[in-house]
């Protein structure tokens, strides 16, 4: 099975509720003389110091829940891809504030839905909303959170990245991003029935 196999499947599976990022690169060229130019240059300039990122407000980890796993139709297969939407729940818990600013949300439940043109081997034109309910210690409703995210055009490498907005509820105008591993057997993409649904956990942030 390829390396980028398994990427591009576990971008559609978080992409119920995120979307694809690019990997930023840097490449360099022309002749020592040249270069060596380049670097004294760059020597000669100030360094300019990154600005500290912020701290995020809400962080909490994520897990595909036990009997609601990311549900693909129709499922994905080696073929060709085609339009697949899929959906399912993902629970966030231990949730902490860094930033101090969120006290009260400690865990909460992400109902998701979205769409791709997909197979196995690549996604495209992923869109997606989630409906984010969250609880507080004692487990009583805090409030609700809409997520959006969408990444018209091809999948990357990156694609296991969670991103986008809140549009509208508690963290209203908010980003959020993070990560997630598949913990689904993708061979099931060989066989008749094809890769049916997903299961994973990762984390994910607010800021």
């Amino acid at each position: 099975m390829s390396q980028s196999r398994p990427g591009r499947v576990r971008g559609l599976a978080v992409a119920v509720v995120v979307a694809g990022l690019a990997v930023p690169f840097l490449a360099s060229t022309g002749s020592a003389e040249t270069v060596a130019r380049q670097v004294a240059r760059q020597v000669a300039r100030p360094v300019a110091q990154p600005a500290a990122a912020a701290a995020a407000v809400l962080k909490c980890d994520v897990r595909t829940a036990p009997k609601h796993p990311i549900v693909f139709t129709p499922a994905l297969r080696d073929a060709a891809a085609r339009h697949t939407e899929g959906q399912g729940v993902l629970l966030l818990e231990n949730c902490t504030s860094p930033s101090g600013t969120i006290t009260d949300i400690k865990s909460g439940r992400l109902e998701v839905s979205g769409s791709a043109t997909a197979s196995c081997r690549g996604v495209a034109d992923l869109t997606a909303t989630g409906t984010a309910t969250w609880r507080n210690g004692q487990g009583t409703s805090v409030g609700t959170s809409t997520l959006t995210a969408s990444h018209p055009g091809s999948a990357t490498l990156a694609d296991n990245l969670l991103s986008g907005t809140v549009a509208s509820g508690r963290l209203k105008g908010r980003t959020f991003s993070g990560s997630g591993t598949m913990t689904s057997d993708l061979n099931q993409c060989t066989t008749a029935a094809g890769f049916t649904q997903l299961t994973g956990t990762g984390q994910i942030s607010f800021t």
